[in-house]
Formats: C-alpha cells, sequence, structure tokens
C-alpha cells in the first residue's frame, strides 16, 4: 500500500508565486495611475479655486481695487487667503507654481497666467477665460517662463526660490 504525502508541490508552489506577482504588479500600477489623477483633480481643483479669488480681487467694489485688475504683487497674493494642496505639486523642481500677469499693453493687468506642475508630471495652465492648452514641460519652468514664453511679468513663482508661491498660499 503506498502512502500519499499531503501538500504542494514544487512546480504547483511556483505558479502561485508567479500568479500573486503578477496581480500585485498590477494592484501597484493601477495604484499609482488612481494617485496621479488625484494630484492632477488636486491641482486643477487648486487652480480653479485660485483663479476665482483672483476674479473675484479684480471686480472688487469696495474701492480697493478701482481699476478691476489682477494682483501685482506678492503681497497683495498674501491678502487673498488662497490655499492649495501643496502635497500635490512636483517638489523635484524649482519652479512648480508660476503667477504671471500682463504688465504692458492694452491688456496690462487684466490678463493672467497660473502654471502648475502636479507631482504626477503633467502641466496645467489657468487663464482668465478658464483653463488652457499649451506646449510647455518641466523644463520651460523656469524664472523666465513669463517673460520669454509667455511674453508676460512675472508675480510668484517657484516652491523653495525667494518670492515664491509657499509665501502667499496656505495648506489645505
Amino acid at each position: 500500500m503506498r502512502i500519499r504525502q499531503i501538500g504542494f508541490s514544487i512546480p504547483e508552489l511556483l505558479i502561485v508565486i508567479v500568479a500573486i506577482g503578477i496581480i500585485a504588479s498590477i494592484v501597484l500600477v493601477t495604484y499609482n495611475g488612481i494617485q496621479g489623477r488625484a494630484q492632477d483633480a488636486a491641482v486643477q481643483s487648486d487652480l480653479g479655486n485660485i483663479s476665482g479669488v483672483l476674479e473675484a480681487y479684480r471686480n472688487r467694489d469696495d474701492g480697493s481695487n478701482p481699476t478691476h485688475e489682477y494682483p501685482r504683487t506678492k503681497t497683495v497674493l498674501e491678502t487673498l487667503g488662497i490655499k492649495a494642496s501643496k502635497n500635490s505639486y512636483n517638489t523635484t523642481v524649482s519652479y512648480n507654481m508660476i503667477y504671471c500677469i500682463a504688465n504692458s499693453g492694452a491688456n496690462a493687468y487684466k490678463q493672467y497666467k497660473l502654471i502648475a506642475l502636479s507631482k504626477s508630471g503633467n502641466i496645467f495652465m489657468m487663464t482668465q477665460d478658464g483653463f488652457t492648452t499649451h506646449s510647455l514641460t518641466a523644463a520651460n519652468l523656469t524664472s523666465t517662463v513669463c517673460s520669454t514664453t509667455l511674453g508676460m511679468g512675472l508675480v510668484s513663482n517657484g516652491l523653495y526660490a525667494p518670492n515664491t508661491w509657499q509665501d502667499w498660499v496656505g495648506s489645505s
């Protein structure tokens, strides 16, 4: 009479281990995609909220902005109570949120561009007319992007550089 051993053979165990590895890699890729989309959504939400605050400042009727212009300085931005989800921005670069304003011509101080680099690597641009398409890359996001690429003046930029948006944006 032959005694049968209870347990799994080596090939059966290897198949199970490979299957678990494949499932784990699928879950990891899916998680990273979901996390990236969440960071993008947070950055887009921040830009929408900041745009609303900038519009409210421009349209003030209390006499504090009689020319109905967008904020020109970091000092004014600090007074507006702007909030952002700072953990959603790419912190491996120096310039991850940039606020530019038209500073000459017929539209001086009546147009702005707000550019943000999400932790996922996507770049979003908001203007007074809403989100807009662009061809910017992370390499374009320097202290001169407003003047050289967009033809505007720089008000505030960067994360760690002097005069950064960290100074005028609170955490949310």
